[in-house]
């Protein structure tokens, strides 16, 4: 009599064979690869920028570091090791554990933000940060954005699920209200920038939900009408005078025309393959643009890698945004696709006006380039957002959405 075959070995074999295993499938590695190279550029670009000048005297690797400024560099580091933390496990929770702790989040980041009014610690000519210490500030209107993204996705999705479509007009109104409060908060900073990306969130999110064009054409309709007013009654002195800059620089040489017309030959000196790292003869390392290390960041980055090394870096960006739009496009359930959505609008619109900003196509608003630009704040906002996508991703998988 031969022997059966032996179920349990053969079983066993068969889990053993190489490939993809549940736990790893649905782990999205190039959205993990693109982020981690971006942050080393960050990173190498702030040592970079930030360093003594380099004259050509130094000699081997003592006289190299010793040009080197660390102080930002280490600040940068700590900030980016204490958001993974905060990320990593957001990034493994599920995305429908969120919306028990939405409204909670909801409204201590809109207590945090009217609480700013009143302290009114003054940087920059915005009371906008919390002071940590002599060297730390926290922004709540960076994680405001990432409050804003899933509070606004959990209710657009469960009207959508609970109608079939995100047309009602109480529905809308009511989404337009949960936007409004933060928006308003943070144009009474003012801080102008921020309250744009609220909006660009806003908009992607009832767009991810198929809110009808009526509504889309009535509210850019009210949008151009409303603009003299907002220039009026809403922008400070110093909004209106950056947005006259940015149609005329020449009309104010000494402040904000002054950085921008630097910037833009910052942009423009390093040529196609620019000047290099780390070398002699940079003007960026010579304080020749201000906020070198946040908004005009991307100025010395194309000084030193010059016009194709900023295409590469735009590039990243692009292919970035554009897997995340894969992750929404994966995602049968509206919640995760409204997330994704979101977090390409708001990602999407940092890039663009910061990028714009620095060549002078865009008006300075002070946006941060992400996983670029010195600031813990905006680290942890947009590594909190990758991490949940990265969430959607894994669940659109793992749930069997995705095959």
């Amino acid at each position: 009599m031969q022997p059966g075959p032996q179920r349990g070995l053969h079983t066993s074999c068969k889990m053993a064979k190489p490939g993809k295993t549940k736990q790893t499938k649905g782990v999205d590695i190039v959205i993990i690869l693109l982020v981690t190279v971006l942050l080393l550029f960050g990173l190498v670009s702030l040592l970079n920028v930030l360093s003594d000048p380099f004259d050509g005297t130094e000699v081997g690797l003592e006289g190299f570091l010793s040009r080197l400024n660390l102080e930002y560099f280490n600040r940068q580091l700590v900030s980016i090791l204490i958001s993974l933390v905060v990320a990593v496990p957001i990034a493994f929770l599920d995305y429908d554990k969120y919306k028990p702790f939405v409204k909670i989040a909801y409204l201590v980041i809109c207590a945090l933000l009217a609480l700013l009014l009143v302290v009114k610690v003054n940087t920059r000519g915005i009371f906008g940060w919390y002071k940590i210490g002599t060297s730390r500030s926290f922004q709540p209107s960076e994680l405001g954005k990432v409050v804003l993204l899933v509070a606004l996705s959990k209710f657009v999705s469960e009207a959508y699920d609970r109608r079939g479509h995100f047309n009602n007009f109480w529905d809308v109104l009511q989404a337009v209200i949960i936007f409004a409060i933060p928006f308003g908060l943070v144009m009474m900073q003012p801080d102008f920038g921020t309250a744009m990306v609220f909006a660009v969130i806003f908009i992607g999110v009832v767009f991810a939900a198929r809110i009808s064009w009526l509504y889309i054409l009535g509210g850019g309709a009210a949008a151009v009408i409303s603009l003299p007013l907002i220039y009026r009654y809403l922008l400070s002195k110093d909004q209106k005078a950056r947005i006259r800059v940015f149609l005329d620089p020449t009309l104010d040489l000494e402040g904000d025309g002054y950085n921008v017309l630097r910037s833009k030959e910052l942009v423009g000196s390093g040529g196609l393959f620019g000047k290099g790292y780390f070398s002699v003869g940079t003007l960026s390392q010579k304080k020749y643009v201000p906020e070198r290390q946040t908004d005009f960041i991307f100025s010395s980055i194309a000084e030193g890698l010059g016009f194709v090394g900023a295409a590469i870096l735009i590039l990243l960006f692009f292919l970035l945004l554009l897997r995340i739009l894969l992750v929404a496009r994966r995602s049968k359930d509206m919640f995760g696709r409204c997330l994704c959505v979101g977090t390409v609008a708001m990602m999407g619109f940092h890039v663009f006006e910061n990028i714009g900003m620095n060549m002078g196509l865009m008006p300075v608003t002070g946006i941060p380039l992400p996983l670029i630009s010195y600031g813990g704040s905006n680290i942890m906002a947009t590594l909190v957002t990758v991490a949940i996508v990265l969430s959607v991703n894994y669940r659109a998988y793992n749930r069997g959405q995705v095959t």
